[in-house]
């Protein structure tokens, strides 16, 4: 898929996301939000708040609060390792960076490691066993035939969140990246949009951090990675970083592990309110959440993915 006509498409899968989130609300049944209550001075979850507490404004008005259910759905993460041709120079520091990374992570949150070099492929499932994870890094190694498999390893892992019916966790996908030559197979346009609405479905959170090989010319190699991260991360609320150096997957990567040990944090201890809206509630409410308890601060999202 050459530049123009993935813009095309990505362009089309996003629309017609921000079409489904903005359709109007409709009160047929008691409508839910998830909130997070966090301690006003320094972060922590709140986790002892009673439905009293909480009042939903809709357009202005006070609902109900019907129901204040604890949510525990942690973050599970899935790293990939670009072990591709152009990863030679790198992999050293993308071994060191994901080690420094999982020393970040929570011990109770899943991470799964695997390489995209030739074809995408699992060093280790998801797992809260730090031994198994460490010796599957020490498994890495390069494939020194194969391109990179950036957007097939990102489609197989949105087609996993699709299967998996049971799963309620808030799925993010670090992908520790090179933009040496790319040879997915899934760029067309059906596949692509097939993949971006699977990862919107599943509130799935991608971020990038890429070593950028230049030229001798101050030229930018490789395939289209660099963008497709980049747009990727934007539209689902993940990050995209490009490396001049690949010392910096060794700070990089630690520094994200806390953002998102940060993140489990608060979506493992949020709340989902459940309420009944005022009768005068328009098709497109304006919806505010309230607490009668000082020190508190709330975090309400449609889904309960806290960036």
């Amino acid at each position: 898929m050459n530049v123009d006509t993935y813009r095309n498409v990505f362009s089309s899968a996003l629309a017609l996301t921000l079409v489904l989130f903005g359709a109007p609300v409709t009160f047929a049944q008691s409508p839910a939000l998830f909130v997070s209550f966090t301690d006003a001075n320094d972060g922590t979850p709140v986790t002892d708040i009673t439905a009293d507490e909480v009042v939903i404004e809709v357009d202005g008005a006070h609902g109900e609060t019907l129901n204040l259910e604890p949510i525990d759905w942690p973050v599970r993460v899935t790293i990939f390792v670009d072990n591709g041709v152009a990863s030679v120079p790198a992999l050293a520091d993308m071994r060191e960076g994901v080690t420094l990374f999982l020393e970040e992570m929570p011990p109770d949150v899943e991470v799964a490691i695997g390489t995209i070099g030739g074809r995408p492929q699992f060093q280790a499932r998801h797992t809260t066993d730090r031994a198994e994870l460490a010796d599957a890094i020490g498994t890495i190694a390069p494939d020194m035939e194969g391109a990179a498999m950036f957007v097939d390893a990102l489609y197989e892992e949105a087609e996993r969140m699709h299967e998996d019916e049971e799963g309620q966790y808030f799925p993010v996908v670090v992908m520790v990246a090179t933009n040496g030559p790319e040879g997915s197979s899934r760029v067309r346009e059906r596949p692509f949009r097939e993949m971006m609405e699977r990862l919107f479905a599943n509130s799935a959170t991608v971020h990038t951090k890429m070593w950028a090989i230049i030229s001798a010319g101050g030229i930018a190699q490789g395939g289209d990675q660099g963008q497709l991260g980049q747009s990727i991360g934007e539209a689902t609320g993940g990050t995209f970083e490009a490396l001049t150096s690949s010392n910096g997957f060794r700070t990089l990567l630690p520094a994200l592990a806390q953002d998102i040990a940060r993140k489990h944090r608060l979506v493992s201890s949020q709340y989902r309110v459940t309420f009944a809206p005022p009768e005068e509630a328009s098709d497109q409410p304006a919806i505010r959440v309230l607490t009668t308890r000082s020190g508190v601060n709330m975090t309400p999202t449609m889904n309960g993915n806290i960036p």
